[in-house]
């Protein structure tokens, strides 16, 4: 099994274009391969891009070491002309939009936060390759129970 096919878990689409390990965090560049994505605010359908951008996304670690997803987003231009959004960033079911985690990373890290305390969390989560605060994972408890 290789990287790109762990990634698969993610989204189907994701598309693996580098990787390297720098001391203990792998770097895994990717995109996705779709050549359109639906605007989030009307709905509409775009293969116009406008640009692209790298977004920093913390995934779980591999062996102990810290993953980062190095994605490739691409801004669209809205095809709708009765939007009032001209442009748009594609989105991911996999990372809530502005987010610098994964959700299966979030759901992971709630997980031991609830299931120690937040200092204990802390040491569990850097022994297995998360690199977090105490108050990251108060945060997380907090926002997941709502």
């Amino acid at each position: 099994m290789n990287i790109e096919e762990l990634l698969k878990d993610l989204d189907k689409d994701l598309r693996v274009t580098e990787t390297k390990k720098i001391e203990k965090t792998i770097y895994i560049t990717c995109e996705i391969s779709k050549n359109e994505s639906e605007c989030p605010f009307c709905n509409h359908s775009s293969n116009a891009i406008h640009s692209k951008y790298i977004r920093t996304i913390s995934d779980l670690p591999i062996q102990n070491n810290e993953v980062k997803l190095l994605l490739v987003t691409r801004k669209f231009f809205c095809s709708n002309p009765e939007c009032n959004n001209k442009t748009f960033s594609e989105r991911f079911d996999f990372v809530n939009p502005k987010a610098v985690k994964t959700n299966r990373l979030i759901n992971y890290i709630n997980g031991i936060g609830l299931r120690d305390n937040s200092m204990d969390a802390v040491r569990t989560l850097k022994d297995g390759g998360i690199n977090v605060s105490s108050n990251t994972v108060l945060r997380i408890i907090k926002k997941n129970r709502n």
